[in-house]
């Protein structure tokens, strides 16, 4: 059972209960006699007063958009969540799709009320009947106004017949655009709408929405034939019948939809999904605004969406999944706080996201935001950027962020730009396996991938203590006009180049990099690159690092022009003088052969046990035995004399969950932590003590045990907890991971007194 405590001053507030077993004519304000649908709500809703809340029954499902116009105040707030027992209730942007018959060949079609913008099926998120099946066409050449559309010899099918179509085209190396085809014309496309980026000739393309290029399983299409609706077309499993699966189909834009300037409202446990616009969208002036324990998924656009002027707004233990473009975006946020959220797969879909956007495809966009908090929070493949903040005194820390850069290229896991952009801290974050994604670009196009992007005019920056490892490009890059900032004690592991400094043409000045680790892995790696236009620029002072690479000795890099010159450090010293470099150290040859990055993402000092049959040192080659020991949020690079590397180990994000108190016979609110196993031979078993219970899931399938099965020996996954006591005491211990002899805990506490 899952109980919901609502606290008020207001001694007269009002709690209405919607329950799909619920009837309109009822006025709601009793369990007993709910109301039943979002229309009834929305008849009243701008009446409500402070301290009002609406809670949505357990196990529900809400079809419709809910139109907010007020709130509370800071003592009483009015709250939306939930009631009773079961899975959270679902806001859902989506109706059912039923009443399949054959079409032809292997296409089925059903009839429907609403106008259908996208389909899931099973859940799952269906492809638009598109051309090509897959991948890309080519751009063969731009008009004159390259924002209106191109030519394709290639497409050679009859006039008209790619109108009303979509178009959806790759203009630049960082965004996908989209745009309805206007008209169509020996192999010239028009664009309905112009397009942010001019097109490029040799960039990729496809067309979708159009009934004719239906062929292929669980492709689909929508055809508006009446004012209210239309006929939706899929193709099925082979042999599938269609009253056999969940099929829905996008109507609503929003879940929660505002244009007016409100304050002090809570929205709490409870699911949106399937909107077609986002699942939450304020656009006026919102002032203590929270989002807690709610899930996000399949929207077209945002999870959540907050413009114009946001003070004091809260994001926590929320979950972000298989959104099309932005998972969070903030405009004009002031001391706000987005924490302990998952974030997975969100802006996986080539083509799709926000259009006209340099970050439509991205975890948490906050442009223009001052004193806010992005911390603690997890992301799992992103198609661009997992964090973009941009503004003054923001603090971004102690992220866990992996496989960012899926789609699209020229990005970051975290990125500022602009002149606002200042006295911003980056610390304590994971960045592991920046990509960059090149389809559709043309041939030659660069990998531009980086750990953290102080992009330009970015100034007086702090990026301090952070681990990064896997970029395509460079842990962290500077490029064009950064001057100021300060770069100290981060660990960058295995990335293209440790530190990149791109100069333009304005000045790049009084950048300070000092007890840093840049540790190539392979021969192509390189410590520090510097770009510019004439010899012997130095964007800063250098102090106090260590240049690894067991290959080479020449690890420092610099570039004018195409002339790209490697330098051993008594070369890079006399480039610039000793004024720019001292107290450094550069290590190479056999002796750091072998390494590997110890990480510890939690708040306690983590000691990591050591095989000894191996000898192991650290950077200074210092011999150390027994174990190592990681201060909190940080990592360390041990040497050995072996492929360490190759051992088997799990360790976990998150070490320390605490529930505080919950009565007995109720259950929590779930939280998380982040489970990490490499070169496993089995599977690991998960084991909850007394009082909780563990799931993949965030709302079902909680139980005493779970099993992960690695694949190819490597796992990475969100672990749900929730505290559920069954007696009136205090309760204090560990979830245990094991994976053979091998073990990880997750201390938890909780109370019930």
């Amino acid at each position: 059972m899952i109980c919901f405590i609502f606290h008020s001053d207001n001694s007269s507030a009002a709690v209405y209960y919607i329950s799909n077993s619920g009837n309109d004519a009822n006025n709601g304000l009793s369990p007993v006699y709910p109301i039943q649908s979002i229309d009834k709500l929305n008849s009243f809703i701008n009446k409500l007063q402070p301290g009002d809340a609406v809670l949505f029954e357990r196990g529900g499902y809400f079809q419709g958009q809910i139109n907010l116009g007020v709130g509370g105040n800071e003592n009483n707030p009015i709250v939306f969540g939930a009631y009773g027992t079961g899975k959270n209730p679902a806001i859902s942007g989506s109706v059912p799709v039923k009443n399949w018959s054959l079409y032809k060949g292997n296409i089925f079609k059903a009839e429907t009320d609403y106008d259908i913008k996208n389909l899931f099926f099973n859940g799952k998120q269906m492809t638009l009947a598109r051309y090509p099946n897959t991948g890309f066409l080519t751009v063969k050449e731009p008009f004159n106004d390259a924002t209106k559309g191109f030519k394709d010899d290639k497409l050679t099918q009859s006039p008209s017949y790619w109108k009303g179509s979509n178009v959806r085209i790759r203009t630049i190396n960082w965004a996908y655009e989209y745009t309805p085809v206007k008209s169509f014309s020996n192999g010239s496309v028009f664009f309905q709408n112009p397009v942010y980026y001019p097109a490029q000739s040799g960039w990729g393309y496809y067309l979708d929405n159009n009934l004719n290029e239906l062929d292929t399983l669980n492709e689909w299409y929508f055809e508006k034939n009446k004012k209210n609706g239309g006929t939706v077309y899929m193709i099925f499993p082979s042999g599938g019948n269609p009253g056999n699966y969940v099929i829905e189909g996008s109507a609503f834009s929003y879940g929660f939809f505002s244009v007016s300037n409100i304050g002090n409202v809570i929205v709490r446990d409870i699911e949106l999904r399937n909107q077609v616009e986002h699942g939450i969208s304020f656009s006026g002036k919102k002032t203590g605004i929270k989002f807690n324990n709610c899930a996000f998924s399949g929207q077209m656009k945002f999870g959540i969406c907050l413009l114009n002027n946001s003070e004091n707004c809260e994001i926590t233990n929320c979950r972000f999944t298989d959104i099309n473009g932005k998972a969070i975006y903030l405009l004009e946020a002031e001391q706000s706080v987005v924490s302990e959220n998952v974030f997975a797969n969100i802006g996986m879909i080539p083509g799709y996201g926000v259009t006209k956007s340099a970050f439509g495809m991205s975890g948490i966009i906050a442009l223009n935001c001052n004193s806010i908090i992005i911390s603690r929070n997890s992301f799992y493949n992103t198609g661009h950027d997992a964090i973009n903040c941009i503004g003054y005194k923001n603090t971004i820390e102690k992220n866990v962020i992996s496989n960012s850069l899926l789609m699209l290229n020229d990005g970051a896991a975290i990125k500022s730009y602009g002149k606002n952009n200042t006295n911003s801290v980056w610390r304590n974050n994971f960045i592991f396996n920046v990509k960059g994604n090149l389809e559709g670009t043309p041939r030659g196009t660069q990998t531009v991938a980086m750990g953290a992007y102080l992009d330009e005019y970015c100034s007086n920056m702090n990026v301090i203590n952070n681990t990064i490892t896997g970029c395509g490009n460079s842990a962290i890059n500077f490029y064009n006009e950064t001057n100021n900032n300060f770069i100290k004690s981060n660990v960058c592991y295995g990335n293209q180049f440790g530190i990149f400094f791109y100069k333009g043409k304005n000045p790049m000045v009084n950048n300070y990099t000092s007890g840093n680790i840049f540790f190539g892995k392979d021969i192509n790696q390189f410590s520090v690159k510097i770009l510019a236009g004439s010899q012997g620029y130095a964007p800063g002072k250098f102090d106090s690092n260590y240049y690894c690479n067991p290959f080479r000795d020449d690890v420092f890099l610099y570039q004018t022009g195409n002339l790209k010159t490697s330098y051993n450090y008594n070369g890079w010293k006399k480039l610039f003088g000793n004024i720019s470099e001292s107290g450094s150290k550069v290590i190479t040859g056999n002796q750091i052969k072998y390494s590997k990055l110890f990480t510890n993402m939690s708040d306690d000092t983590s000691t990591v046990l050591l095989d000894q049959v191996y000898l192991y040192y650290d950077l200074n080659m210092k011999s150390i035995y027994g174990s190592v020991t990681i201060m909190p949020w940080s990592s360390e690079i041990i040497l050995s004399n072996a492929d360490i590397e190759k051992l088997p180990e799990i360790y976990t994000a998150v070490n320390y969950l605490n529930f505080g108190n919950v009565n007995d016979g109720n259950a929590s609110a779930p939280k998380w932590y982040k489970l990490f196993g490499n070169n496993l031979k089995g599977e690991v078993t998960i084991s909850a003590p007394e009082g909780f219970e563990i799931s993949f899931s965030d709302d079902e399938g909680f139980s005493k045990s779970l099993n992960v099965f690695p694949e190819s020996g490597k796992t990475e996954k969100i672990i749900f907890v929730r505290f559920v006591p069954d007696k009136e005491k205090s309760y204090y211990d560990s979830v245990i991971n094991t994976a053979g002899n091998l073990k990880a805990s997750v201390r938890l506490r909780g109370s019930s007194r």
